[in-house]
C-alpha cells in the first residue's frame, strides 16, 4: 500500500512525470508494491491522488485485464467512508488510477503518534470502516487487503482506500504470487491461509484485526515470523487484552475462525449505529458526535505545490526532522503480547444464520457515542470454532524457513523488499516488548553474563561452544575499502533516508547510512557496498546504532554475495536488537536458507544494550570474516561484537561465487511481521579488509 494523504508531497525526482493525462503532477506521496502515488490537480484545480502502475507490472497482459476489471468494480463503490475512485487509464501506457485525496495519516501512523484509541473515537473508526465495507461488498467487490495502512483518518472520519485493486496483482484463483502472500499476513483470514476462496467474510475478519489494532496498538495475532503469525491466526484465540468493551464483542464475532459465523458488514454497521440499514447521513452524523481527528491530521494547501513549508503541528516531516533517537513514537501503553494458551471457553452461539450469515440484533447497551439498544442474547462471547491447519496441496505452502528471499539488487538500485519472513532467519524467541515499558526506540539493558552463551556450532577447534585455546581475535588484514558516510557516494544511492519512502528504506542519515524495514511492505533491507568484486577471504566491519525497532529485529553484515535478480546467495551474520541472540546464516537463494551457527541462552558476548531512558542509542561494532578455501572446498565464518568473539561456523558446501560484481559484501537489517516499531539502524565506519593467503585467525594465549 502507498500513502494517499498525511505528509505534504515530496519533490518530484528525475524521471517522474509532470503530467498524466489531464492531471498535473505536484509531488510524490509515496511508493508501494504496485506503483508510485503522486499528489496531482485535476482540470478543476482539485487535489487528487494518482497511482502510476509500475511498468514491470503493467507489461503483463493478464494483469491489465484483471486491473481493468477491478478498477471498474471499484468505481461502482458508493462514496460511503471510502476514498472514491475518480478516474483511470485502462488502455495504453502508462496505466494509472485516480482517487480522492485524503489529507490525513493512515491508521498505523496515527496509532504510532497518538497511541491506541478508545471510547467514541474507536467506535467511530469501527463504524466508518464497517460502512466502507458495506459499500464495497454491496458493489460486489472484496477489499482483500484491509489493514491499518489502507485506512486514512481525515478530519471527519476514516476513509478506506485501495479496495479490490490488490486482486489485480494475483493470478486468477491464486492466493500467492511470486512466493508472496497477497494480503498482509497479520490481517489474513484463516480460510485464506487454508487455501479457500476469497469472500466477504474474509474482509470482516480483517476488520476485526484492524479494530483490535486501533484499540490496543497491536495486531490480535502476533509473532516474529510469517509462519508464527499464520499459526496464531489458524489455531489461537485473539489477544484482545485492553480492548474497549464498547467494541470487544463485535471484534470477537468478526474474528470467529468459521467465516459462516461472522457478521456481515451491514450487521456490524447496524449494531454500531443503532439502526437497521442506516443511511450515509445517519452514519456521518453519528461519527461526527464522537470522532476525534488524529493529531497528525491537517488540511491540504491546494496552492502549495510539492514543497510547502507551513503546516499544522504534528510529527516533523522528512528524515532529518526526526529526533535523534526515534523516528516514530510507539503507543505509550505497551500491552501484553499474543496469548498462546487455550482458546476462549465455549458459549452460546448467535441466532440462526440468515443467508449463511449470523443474525445481529442492534447495538449493545452502554455503547458510548452511539444510540444504545438492547443487547442481543448470546452475543457477549461468540464461538471460537477452530480451523484445522491447511492441508497439503493448493494454497500457500512454506518451508520451515518461510517464503524464499530475493536480496539486494545491483549497485545503485533500491534494495529489494521481501514479501515473506526474513528468510526464516529472524533469530528465534521473543517478540515485541511485553513488560509495559514504552518502547520509543529504547531497549532494556541486558547483562552480558560470561558462560551464559551456548554456541550451536560444530567445528574442529570448538568444543561445547568454548574455544580450547581462548577466543580468536579479530584479524587485521589489509584495508581495501572504507566509508564513514560523510560524503555521499552514488554507489550507496546518493539519497537521504526517508522513513516514509517504502520503496527504498535506505539512505544517508545522522552522519551514517540508515536501513529500515516495516514488517508490512518490507520485512528486510540490505545494501551492497559499491566496490565491485572482492577477495574470497575478507573481513567486513561496521558500527551500528539502532534508532528504533522491536526486540526481535536484527541488524548485521553479509559477505560472498553472488548471483542476480531473485537468485542471490550470500552468508550473513545477524545480532538481535535486544542483544539476546546472534546467528550466522547461509542464504542459498531459491535453494533456501538455514543457520550455520546460532547463540542462545543469554546475552551476546561484547554486546552493549541501550539503557532505558538514554538520550542516544549505543553504538556496537560488528566484524564478520568470510574465508573461502577453494582447495578444501570450505568457507570459514566468524562474528565478533565489540571485539569479542561470538560465533564460528564452517560450510563444507560453499555457495558459488559468480557474476559480474561477485563476491560482494554489505549491510542488512531484518524486521519480520510481529508487533512493534519499524526497525531503523544507522551504520557507520564501514570497511572491508583483505585477509592474506594463509593468514591465521589468531587466538589469545
Amino acid at each position: 500500500m502507498t500513502p494517499n494523504g498525511h505528509e505534504r508531497a515530496k519533490p518530484l525526482r528525475t524521471g517522474d512525470p509532470t503530467e498524466l493525462g489531464d492531471y498535473r503532477i505536484l509531488g510524490r506521496l509515496g511508493r508501494g508494491g504496485m506503483g508510485t502515488v503522486y499528489l496531482a490537480k485535476d482540470p478543476t484545480g482539485r487535489n487528487v491522488a494518482v497511482k502510476l502502475i509500475h511498468p514491470g507490472i503493467s507489461d503483463d497482459d493478464a494483469f491489465r485485464r484483471r486491473f481493468a476489471r477491478e478498477v471498474e468494480s471499484a468505481r461502482s463503490v458508493a462514496r460511503f467512508s471510502t476514498a472514491a475512485v475518480i478516474d483511470a487509464r485502462l488502455d495504453g501506457d502508462p496505466l494509472f488510477i485516480v482517487s480522492e485525496y485524503v489529507a490525513g495519516p493512515n491508521l498505523a501512523e496515527a496509532i504510532a503518534a497518538d497511541g491506541p484509541m478508545d471510547g467514541g473515537t474507536l467506535e467511530s473508526l469501527a463504524m466508518g470502516v464497517a460502512a466502507a465495507l458495506t459499500a464495497i461488498h454491496g458493489a460486489g467487490v472484496i477489499h482483500r487487503d484491509l489493514k491499518p495502512a489502507n485506512v486514512l483518518l481525515s478530519s471527519v472520519g476514516p476513509k478506506v482506500i485501495d479496495f479490490g485493486i490488490a486482486r489485480a496483482m494475483d493470478d486468477d484463483g491464486a492466493v500467492t504470487r511470486s512466493s508472496q502472500l497477497m494480503g498482509t499476513p497479520a490481517y489474513l483470514a484463516p480460510e485464506l491461509i487454508a487455501g479457500e476462496p476469497l469472500a466477504p467474510p474474509s474482509d470482516i475478519f480483517s476488520w476485526g484485526c484492524l479494530v483490535a489494532f486501533a484499540g490496543t496498538g497491536r495486531a490480535p495475532f502476533n509473532g516474529p515470523t510469517v509462519p508464527a503469525v499464520l499459526h496464531q491466526i489458524i489455531s489461537a484465540a485473539p489477544n484482545l487484552t485492553g480492548l474497549d468493551s464498547g467494541v470487544k464483542d463485535l471484534v470477537e464475532a468478526a474474528l470467529d475462525k468459521n467465516p459462516d459465523n461472522r457478521p456481515t458488514a451491514q450487521q456490524l454497521l447496524n449494531r454500531l449505529v443503532g439502526q437497521e440499514a442506516p443511511s450515509p447521513t445517519a452514519v456521518n452524523e453519528t461519527m461526527a458526535r464522537s470522532w476525534t481527528p488524529p493529531s497528525t491530521a491537517r488540511p491540504v494547501d491546494a496552492d502549495s505545490g510539492p514543497n510547502p513549508t507551513a503546516g499544522a503541528a504534528g510529527p516533523p516531516s522528512g528524515p532529518d526532522a526526526a529526533p535523534t533517537f526515534a523516528l516514530a513514537q510507539e503507543p505509550t501503553s505497551a500491552l501484553p503480547g499474543p496469548e498462546t494458551g487455550p482458546g476462549q471457553p465455549p458459549s452460546d452461539r448467535f441466532g440462526p444464520p440468515s443467508g449463511g450469515q449470523p443474525g445481529f440484533h442492534g447495538p449493545s447497551a452502554g455503547h458510548r457515542g452511539v444510540h444504545p439498544a438492547a443487547h442481543p442474547p448470546g452475543l457477549s462471547h461468540p464461538p471460537q470454532a477452530r480451523y484445522s491447519p491447511p492441508p497439503p496441496g493448493p494454497g500457500p505452502q512454506y518451508s520451515p524457513s518461510g517464503p524464499n528471499n530475493a536480496y539486494s539488487p545491483p549497485f545503485g538500485q533500491p534494495p529489494v523488499g521481501h514479501g515473506g519472513d526474513y528468510g526464516g532467519g529472524t533469530p528465534s524467541g521473543g517478540g515485541a516488548r511485553t513488560d509495559g515499558t514504552p518502547s520509543g526506540g529504547r531497549f532494556p539493558a541486558k547483562t552480558a553474563g560470561a558462560g551464559a552463551l551456548a554456541l550451536v556450532v560444530v567445528a574442529g577447534t570448538v568444543l561445547g561452544g568454548i574455544w580450547l585455546f581462548g577466543d580468536p581475535q579479530v584479524p587485521e588484514g589489509t584495508e581495501i575499502y572504507s566509508d564513514d558516510f560523510t560524503v555521499r557516494d552514488d554507489g550507496w544511492g546518493d539519497r537521504a533516508f526517508d522513513p516514509s519512502d517504502t520503496y527504498y528504506w535506505s539512505g544517508y542519515h545522522q552522519d551514517g547510512y540508515a536501513l529500515g524495514a516495516d514488517g508490512d511492505d518490507r520485512q528486510s533491507t540490505s545494501m551492497p557496498a559499491p566496490t565491485g568484486p572482492l577477495p574470497e577471504q575478507v573481513r567486513v566491519s561496521a558500527t551500528a546504532r539502532v534508532l528504533s525497532g522491536p526486540d526481535y529485529g536484527t541488524f548485521g553484515l553479509y559477505c560472498l554475495r553472488s548471483g542476480e535478480d531473485d537468485d542471490v546467495t550470500f552468508y550473513r551474520a545477524n545480532v538481535r536488537v535486544d542483544g539476546t541472540e546472534a546467528e550466522i546464516r547461509r542464504e542459498a537463494g531459491a535453494a533456501g536458507s538455514r543457520h550455520l551457527a546460532r547463540s542462545s541462552g543469554g546475552s551476546v558476548p561484547g554486546f552493549t544494550a541501550t539503557e532505558e531512558g538514554a538520550e542516544e542509542p549505543v553504538v556496537n561494532t560488528l566484524d564478520f570474516t568470510c574465508e573461502l578455501d577453494t582447495e578444501s572446498s570450505t568457507v570459514d565464518l566468524n562474528l565478533w561484537v565489540n571485539g569479542e568473539h561470538v560465533l564460528e561456523a564452517s560450510d563444507g558446501n560453499p555457495l558459488p561465487v559468480d557474476g559480474e560484481e561477485a563476491p560482494g559484501a554489505g549491510i542488512t537489517v531484518g524486521r519480520g511481521v510481529g508487533g512493534g516499531q519499524d526497525i531503523v539502524t544507522v551504520f557507520d565506519d564501514f570497511a572491508l579488509y583483505r585477509l592474506g593467503e594463509g593468514e591465521p585467525v589468531e587466538s589469545q594465549g
